[in-house]
């Protein structure tokens, strides 16, 4: 449960990110065309100037020049109105952009949200199915002599969780997989009494076939 869990906060967190990410280039975007007006400004500013010194232009060669100056300014304030014109168009398209992350994580939110009810309806059932065996443990363990418990419960913790293991019928411990010594095979088929592995020190138990099965 808990690795479902991040993964659906995981598929949401990416979500969120692509909308973070489109917010981004939007804002980037809106930047950009903003530092181009002001360089449009600029050469506006330039261009007001330019139309003043027309008056004082006394030669010629000095109107030419001007009128140089003039076509270079104009120039440059049409390639740069070209990249505000482009970057508007991008703007159009990084705004579907955002709209589409928006829908993405309304859907995953949604299908998170969900999922998440669906865990803790899970969750519930499971803690209540919990309770249930954890109260009929106690009641079990209250008919086992003590150093007997106290012994299962550490080879609980030693084994990972698992302090039985069946003896297979080639007389082997299907927990370590090691061969019994015959004697204590012997004793273990017999079911009477309790008997540990030499290997894993868990205790172990025989199954006998079904009748019709070999062992």
């Amino acid at each position: 449960m808990p690795a479902a869990e991040q993964a659906i906060a995981a598929g949401v967190a990416n979500a969120r990110a692509g909308v973070d990410a489109a917010k981004v280039k939007i804002q980037e975007n809106a930047l950009a065309r903003r530092a181009l007006e002001k360089d449009v400004s600029a050469v506006d500013v330039r261009l007001a100037r330019f139309d003043d010194h027309k008056a004082a232009v006394k030669t010629n060669q000095e109107y030419t020049a001007l009128l140089h100056e003039i076509s270079v300014a104009k120039g440059e304030k049409n390639a740069i109105e070209d990249k505000m014109l482009e970057l508007m168009e991008s703007a159009e398209g990084l705004a579907v952009e955002q709209k589409t992350a928006e829908g993405v994580l309304a859907a995953k939110s949604a299908e998170g949200d969900a999922a998440r009810a669906a865990l803790a309806a899970d969750r519930a059932t499971l803690d209540k199915e919990l309770a249930r065996l954890m109260h009929e443990r106690t009641q079990e363990a209250k008919n086992v002599d003590a150093p007997l418990m106290a012994k299962y419960e550490q080879l609980l913790k030693q084994r990972k969780g698992i302090a039985i293991a069946r003896m297979s019928g080639s007389e082997i411990c299907e927990a370590c997989h090691v061969r019994l010594r015959p004697h204590v095979a012997q004793q273990i088929r017999r079911n009477d009494s309790i008997a540990t592995c030499d290997s894993c020190q868990r205790i172990l138990y025989f199954e006998p076939p079904p009748a019709g099965v070999s062992a």
